[in-house]
């Protein structure tokens, strides 16, 4: 699939724009690609995709600064996610031959292709409600997988009826290898928790109970009880590095109405300054911060050079690690 997604986009290149190509399959990505053009070479890393989401900007830009200069080939790719690239200057091609690369003295745009007609592939289960759950626990333990099925869904607190359908929904996706019947391997992990981050946005918080309350007193000096309750977002991100000044404020816990306003002096309240969310994931992760996947998450929702500054921080001394 991959490699005809690439032949069919570099032939409907080729129809406009005199480039002569040459795909070399190596290296840590998909292959790599020389491009030739007025007696010019250029070389790219590349990645080839079906399907397109917004998370591939983030991956791609933790490409940047490093040695690999990644060129993003796919069969669709949707203009918002165009417009992100080319503000960072992160070259692509589609497969209808639109295009844009932008390299030394090298300059290609091409916009003006209605997108091919591609088959919609079935729903996955990994990437539902349900699957993201398991996902969040799989980015954070990695060793989890080779876990028995019924210990995976204990931990992750799903029905276990639904754990093989996420493993068969990474299996399909390539973030999942099997190694023998019964134990895994991973790939692409960094890819899957981009991929995570988006769809935590779009389908797994909307789904969460989510209420907003006034504090009555400073942050910090609220008095959680650790097992059951977790500061994320921008005041879990300040404990973490000491490096941001929280302005939003979100509390991850299952208590009722009535625990919170006694134990934590909350107050109800429409617009209030603290947003809880209910806590889905195995409490024994918990301390006084949520997990450093969640935190991560809510910064890069939350947007802002500050945000993204502290979500880098947090990425590489605490995430980092256990891809």
């Amino acid at each position: 699939m991959e490699r005809e997604i690439l032949n069919i986009a570099l032939e409907n290149v080729q129809k406009e724009i005199p480039l002569q190509f040459h795909y070399t399959p190596k290296g840590q990505f998909d292959g790599e690609l020389e491009l030739n053009y007025n007696q010019q070479q250029y070389l790219f890393f590349i990645e080839v995709k079906k399907e397109v989401r917004q998370y591939i900007v983030a991956q791609l830009e933790a490409y940047k600064g490093t040695d690999s200069d990644v060129l993003l080939v796919a069969e669709r790719i949707p203009s918002k996610v165009k417009i992100a690239l080319r503000e960072r200057k992160m070259p692509y091609i589609e497969a209808n031959g639109n295009v844009y690369i932008e390299k030394r003295e090298l300059f290609l745009l091409v916009d003006t292709h209605k997108p091919i007609n591609h088959t919609k592939e079935k729903g996955n289960r990994a990437f539902t409600k349900t699957g993201l759950k398991v996902l969040f626990h799989f980015l954070l333990k990695p060793e989890l997988v080779n876990k028995t099925q019924r210990e995976i869904a204990e931990y992750t607190g799903v029905g276990l009826g639904n754990i093989p359908q996420v493993l068969d929904g990474l299996k399909a996706t390539g973030y999942l290898l099997p190694l023998n019947k019964k134990e895994y391997t991973w790939q692409k992990r960094k890819e899957l928790l981009f991929r995570w981050v988006e769809d935590y946005e779009t389908i797994l918080k909307p789904g969460l109970k989510k209420k907003t309350y006034q504090m009555r007193i400073d942050w910090k000096d609220i008095q959680l009880n650790e097992r059951i309750a977790a500061w994320g977002g921008e005041p879990a991100a300040d404990l973490i590095t000491n490096y941001l000044r929280p302005e939003k404020f979100i509390l991850y816990t299952n208590e009722d109405q009535a625990n919170l306003i006694r134990n934590y002096k909350l107050k109800p309240k429409k617009e209030g300054d603290l947003e809880v969310v209910e806590m889905f994931w195995n409490q024994n992760l918990n301390t006084q911060i949520a997990p450093s996947v969640i935190v991560y998450a809510e910064l890069l929702i939350g947007g802002g050079k500050r945000n993204k500054e502290t979500a880098e921080m947090i990425f590489n001394e605490q995430i980092k690690p256990i891809l």
